[in-house]
């Protein structure tokens, strides 16, 4: 074998290396994208000071979700649903935003999302399933609880922003929707996600994001094409209000008023509140603001 055989070899063999390599390291991101690390405990309602049942519901899928329903002394009820990563026992905005609804007179329903916080489940499907599994919710009690499904509204906050936005489309039991800082093309939010790391790593997963898309949506099960929120603004007849953060680092702006945009062309009742904040800080900067605006969109439209 001469020296220019050797090399070729040689420069083949680093090339499918570093090309196993880089296969191999998408297919690891997409699995611990897909296997959130779950938040648990830390509060209750009852610490609130609000009477409140535990929630188990099964999704059609065999999986048990777990939440509570706190009850406000209202014939109204809000089911608030968390992002990715975070769960019911978020204090960020979960808490200080159940605390609103139910000293504002809403009974409210929280619980974990699939693979969250104290439900079951292996891995998240990024809003893909967990839209059925918040149809279920209503659905649950719809059946058990039907003094509190006549005036419901959803409140989600990122992944839950989207969910919840998606629900609407399906779902006319729900009246009204509060979507804060949702995402409105999962993809671009994924790479804006990667964009948070620095250094070589950061380079590394933007160059095999598309390979991350592919293997999440085949370990998964999912459509990405499914989880652009765009294609769903033509279904949404209920009042909606978008909330948006100017300093949003997961969420364009720009594609938040786009879909706002053509969200109104199809539905006159639609407000943007777009605030000086990060990704859903808006409740923890202006948390006076934000209470006047939520409650009064809720007391106008459930």
């Amino acid at each position: 074998m001469d020296i220019y055989t050797l090399l070729i070899i040689v420069i083949l063999s680093i090339i499918l290396l570093v090309a196993l390599s880089m296969i191999g390291l998408a297919y690891a991101a997409a699995s611990k994208l897909l296997k959130p690390p779950r938040r648990r405990g830390g509060w209750k309602p009852s610490d609130l000071g609000f009477k409140y049942d535990d929630l188990v519901v099964e999704t059609k899928d065999g999986l048990k979700l777990r939440g509570w329903i706190i009850y406000g002394g209202g014939d109204r009820t809000v089911m608030v649903l968390h992002g990715y990563t975070s769960s019911k026992y978020d204090e960020g905005y979960m808490k200080p935003v159940i605390e609103i609804l139910a000293r504002n007179g809403f009974n409210v329903v929280a619980f974990d999302f699939r693979a969250h916080g104290d439900s079951d489940g292996e891995l998240t499907t990024l809003g893909f399933r967990e839209v059925d599994d918040v149809v279920r919710v209503i659905d649950w009690i719809e059946e058990n609880k039907p003094g509190l499904v006549g005036r419901l509204g959803l409140i989600g906050y990122s992944m839950g922003g989207a969910v919840a936005l998606m629900v609407s489309a399906r779902d006319e039991r729900v009246k009204a929707v509060v979507a804060d800082s949702p995402y409105i093309d999962i993809v671009s939010s994924g790479r804006r996600w990667i964009m948070r790391l620095k250094g070589f790593m950061r380079t590394i997963l933007l160059a095999v994001y598309p390979l991350i898309v592919r293997f999440a949506e085949g370990k998964a099960g999912i459509k990405t094409d499914d989880l652009r929120i765009m294609k769903y603004a033509d279904k949404i007849k209920q009042p909606v209000l978008i909330i948006a953060g100017k300093r949003d680092d997961l969420v364009s702006l720009d594609e938040v008023k786009g879909f706002y945009t053509t969200l109104k062309h199809h539905n006159r009742n639609v407000e943007l509140w777009i605030v000086d904040t990060g990704h859903v800080d808006a409740v923890k900067d202006y948390p006076r603001e934000y209470e006047e605006k939520m409650v009064s969109f809720l007391d106008k439209n459930i």
